[in-house]
């Protein structure tokens, strides 16, 4: 009897193995698909009907057990289908969601995707030419992101013809920890009596998508200390971390992530991690954010973004490893487990302002800041605001010890530098 019980178990092992190693031969031969060059056959000449009927195909080819487990989704689903008539070849916008089947992260990094909450959801968005390149054939010939669309367009190509760029005034009597002239970043660590150059970056840290650059770099959007200073950087090749740990004496290049572009951006260094977010898509006038963590700056890993702040982000700050916050308008939130899960906080109200002017003007979470193991919470008005004091807008500041709770501290004005001559 017992024989026969191993002799039963040696032979569901060999199966087992047999198997697995036709598994692992069949994953080794897999190929993905490819977007441009695949075809569907479609009747009619309705280029939406025929993207539709390709991507059913498309993401039927990364189901099944034939795929390997970074490639493979387990559902998916089209949101929409809007037809383009900015150019003059038509296109067509696909929203849609992938459900991966693993944490594989292969699908999410070749079509830049976006994790939805803290589940296995991501979603992507896709414009695609198709053309008919036989009777009831038609064959996809361009894929791009929908801001790469955007840059294309007549409206954008006319704002990229009139570029103009700002430069602003050297002032060591304020507090500084950056400079930019003659199209170079400086940093400096003594308040602008010392400046050292950031080597190859005014490019990737100041170029607009359209052309023109921006000098004013926004708070929250990089760090300078002299145990880390970093600049999120946009080139050919993605999302980049250009950065220091010797006080600018010397710079490293990190790789974040394929996709990005400027708008707003943000980032935080805590004790052992780096935590960037940025800019990952665009379309129909609403930037889609993604939200990256690294602890060796060699690999990043994307972090879960409520879908309340997925779109339009006002403020990112990390106080610690694990402890976070986001605001989007009047939508602010915490999380104390890295991204998990959040917390909705409420925007703290300055007590007595309504009473004195006779309306409530701060709306919008701008930025958040540690100093001394307190945080301090800067509120302002928006792209509506109009309450200002000797012509610059003004801003609410909480402090708290907490992380929840915020008192109100002063009315403070917009720091904006002064425009060079």
């Amino acid at each position: 009897m017992v024989r026969k019980i191993l002799a039963g178990v040696f032979g569901f092992a060999v199966a087992v193995g047999i198997a697995g190693g036709i598994l692992e031969w069949v994953w080794s031969r897999y190929v993905p698909p490819e977007i441009v060059g695949g075809s569907v056959s479609c009747g009619g000449d309705s280029m939406e009907q025929a993207a539709a009927l390709w991507f059913e195909d498309y993401a039927g080819s990364l189901e099944g057990w034939t795929v390997p487990y970074d490639y493979r989704i387990s559902s998916w689903q089209i949101y929409s289908i809007q037809r383009l008539d900015d150019l003059e070849t038509p296109y067509v916008q696909v929203d849609f969601m992938f459900s991966l089947a693993s944490t594989g992260f292969q699908v999410p990094e070749d079509l830049t995707l976006i994790q939805e909450g803290s589940g296995s959801s991501y979603m992507g968005q896709m414009v695609l030419n198709l053309e008919k390149t036989e009777e009831n054939v038609w064959t996809v010939t361009e894929c791009m992101s929908p801001v790469e669309y955007q840059i294309q367009t007549p409206q954008f190509q006319e704002e990229a013809r009139e570029p103009q760029t700002d430069h602003y005034k050297l002032n060591t009597a304020e507090p500084m920890t950056y400079y930019i002239e003659d199209e170079t970043l400086y940093v400096t660590y003594d308040g602008g009596e010392t400046l050292k150059v950031v080597p190859n970056a005014y490019e990737a840290v100041c170029q607009e998508t359209n052309g023109t650059y921006d000098e004013l770099l926004e708070d929250g959007s990089y760090v300078v200390s002299p145990e880390f200073t970093g600049f999120i950087g946009y080139n050919g090749n993605g999302t980049v971390l250009i950065y220091s740990t010797d006080e600018g004496e010397t710079w490293q290049e990190s790789r974040i992530a394929s996709a990005g572009f400027k708008a707003s951006s943000f980032l935080s260094r805590t004790e052992n991690r780096c935590y960037a977010g940025f800019a990952v898509d665009r379309s129909l006038g609403n930037d889609y954010y993604g939200m990256y963590v690294t602890e060796d700056f060699r690999t990043w890993t994307q972090v879960t973004l409520p879908e309340t702040v997925w779109t339009n982000l006002d403020m990112m700050f990390w106080s610690g490893d694990s402890t976070g916050f986001l605001a989007k308008g009047t939508s602010f939130l915490k999380t104390t487990d890295g991204g998990v899960s959040w917390q909705e906080l409420t925007v703290p109200v300055a007590e007595g302002v309504e009473e004195a002017l006779g309306f409530y003007p701060f709306d919008t979470v701008e930025r958040m800041y540690q100093e001394d193991g307190i945080l301090y919470l800067e509120v302002g008005q928006g792209a509506d605001g109009d309450y200002a004091r000797d012509g610059k807008l003004v801003k609410a500041l909480f402090q708290s010890g907490d992380g929840v709770n915020f008192t109100f501290v002063e009315e403070i004005l917009d720091d904006t530098p002064e425009l060079a001559g």
